[in-house]
């Protein structure tokens, strides 16, 4: 049985409250609870939940249409590379989540701010553990250097990060 290995160990601690996260925009202010992999640059929120793996995904598909979002894709990277590589692992979804009104304004202010739609959120499960994984949208776009698109970026990362941390 092939397995992923990963490098990265847990640690506890918050980061954020503006410190190192350049290009968040205004306001940003990290989020309590959320853990951090080793090494890992401070592109996504990871937080571990306490339900199992298929509970969680069904709980952040719920908070998500509360908040709107609506759920574009779903991959089974699991099931995916199972297929194509005969490799096992644990579970693990990445869920293509969109607000419209969201993406309409970024749409809006450049056209070309498509390429970072949907946001992404992951849900998978390592040494028997369930996490919940959200690439922080400000990160994503803030090469772009477009003030009015990290805005934008930063309203839907205060939502998203909230959902994060209600599961």
């Amino acid at each position: 049985m092939k397995r992923m290995k990963g490098k990265g160990k847990m640690k506890g601690g918050c980061k954020g409250h503006g410190k190192g996260m350049k290009g968040m925009g205004k306001g940003h202010h990290g989020m309590h609870g959320m853990k951090w992999m080793e090494g890992q640059k401070e592109y996504s929120y990871l937080r571990e939940v306490e339900m199992g793996f298929d509970e969680t995904v069904a709980r952040v598909k719920e908070e998500l249409k509360k908040e709107g979002f609506g759920v574009l894709s779903e991959v089974r990277v699991d099931q995916l590379f199972k297929e194509k590589l005969d490799l096992d692992m644990e579970p693990y979804v990445i869920l293509g989540a969109c607000n419209p009104k969201f993406s309409s304004q970024l749409i809006g202010i450049d056209i070309n701010s498509g390429t970072f739609l949907p946001c992404n959120l992951m849900v998978y499960v390592k040494d028997g553990k369930t996490y919940v994984s959200l690439l922080l949208p400000p990160m994503a776009m803030s090469i772009t250097g477009n003030d009015e698109l990290l805005e934008v970026a930063a309203k839907v990362e205060e939502i998203l990060g909230d959902i994060v941390k209600r599961i």
